[in-house]
């Protein structure tokens, strides 16, 4: 960060922050989200929270504020946000009862939606204004290592050897050695009620011209982390 801001200074740029799986993690002293001229944030990808992006700016003067609905929630995300905040066993068994597996094997289930623009319902707003970030991340980074030493065990290739101390992790990723493993993998953590899914959704020309990139893609594997 410190190289793209002095590069950035130095050529009269403005440096734009893409933070969208590192919400609650920290880089010299300060939050990740908060390092560019202009900066983004996904911590609806971290907490437990219908909706919640952030937009931060370094210079917020002459930025037009736009008054907006706050954002509706449906029966999938009350679902999600209010009855499957018990016990992870309970949670995994309801969601198997109630949704199917998505088909992760597939290149299009991660894939974003379109969506509308909205404010932060009340309720989100609440649970992101007095999240405890520092126990959040060190609950993540002990989740992500226990995965890690379940990796190796299981002959799976983590992504990376390591990561900074302050991160704050959205997932566990490890590559497969090719992609019937994947599916198998996918099964059986639908089975035994973990999330395992792959990502990203690559671009169908991707898919079609670049046999690098979507032999990654059927190679790559994540755990979530909670």
């Amino acid at each position: 960060i410190n190289m793209f801001d002095q590069f950035c200074k130095g050529n009269n740029l403005l440096l734009i922050e893409d933070n969208a799986h590192g919400a609650g993690g920290e880089v010299n002293g300060k939050s990740l989200g908060e390092n560019g001229d202009i900066s983004f944030s996904s911590p609806h990808k971290i907490l437990n929270i219908n909706s919640g992006g952030v937009l931060w700016l370094k210079n917020p003067k002459g930025i037009l504020k736009m008054d907006l609905e706050p954002c509706p929630i449906t029966i999938k995300q009350y679902i999600n946000q209010y009855l499957l905040k018990t016990s992870p066993f309970f949670r995994s068994w309801l969601k198997r009862l109630l949704f199917k597996r998505p088909h992760y094997e597939k290149n299009t289930p991660t894939m974003d939606k379109v969506l509308i623009d909205y404010k932060i319902d009340n309720s989100s707003l609440n649970i992101l204004k007095n999240a405890d970030w520092s126990t959040i991340r060190e609950k993540r980074q002990a989740s992500y290592k226990k995965w890690k030493n379940f990796a190796i065990e299981n002959g799976l290739q983590p992504v990376f050897s390591d990561f900074d101390n302050m991160a704050n992790p959205w997932c566990f990723p490890a590559y497969t050695q090719n992609h019937d493993e994947s599916v198998k993998w996918i099964k059986w953590g639908w089975k035994n009620r973990i999330n395992i899914f792959s990502w990203p959704s690559l671009p169908r020309e991707v898919c079609i011209e670049s046999n690098e990139s979507y032999n990654r893609w059927q190679r790559l594997i994540c755990f979530e982390i909670t």
